[in-house]
């Protein structure tokens, strides 16, 4: 079994140029990569394996893609009103993947380590595979 913390540090390593990047050309996506990846990464999700779906934060109980299970819980990241001057990135955490419209996320914040509290307490069940 992989152990996940060089997969963790992969991400963190790229992030800064990912936030770069979104600086760069204004985009939709927040330059919040570092900072959520940094903040969970140091948190008991780091016993889990990361990967990101464009703007998100989501894990797996192994590096295994093929057998491994993905954690539905997962944050969501984006700006809480992209044409606004005053724009500000808000963190969406999700107890299920953000497929269904008519769901609402379990908690909006603008506090990074609110969002990695709250995902750390609904995959607090899930156990890595072994």
């Amino acid at each position: 079994m992989t152990e996940p913390a060089p997969a963790w540090d992969v991400r963190i390593r790229h992030a800064s140029r990912t936030d770069s990047h979104c600086r760069s050309i204004n985009s939709w996506v927040p330059p919040v990569v570092e900072l959520l990846w940094r903040t969970a990464r140091a948190s008991t999700l780091a016993r889990f394996f990361p990967f990101s779906s464009h703007n998100s934060l989501r894990l797996r109980t192994s590096s295994d893609f093929e057998t491994a299970e993905t954690l539905g819980p997962c944050i969501v990241y984006c700006y809480d009103d992209f044409k606004a001057p005053d724009r500000r990135p808000e963190y969406w955490v999700w107890d299920v993947w953000p497929q269904d419209p008519s769901r609402e996320p379990v908690l909006r914040t603008y506090d990074v380590e609110a969002a990695v509290r709250e995902l750390e307490l609904l995959t607090a069940d899930f156990t890595p595979a072994a």
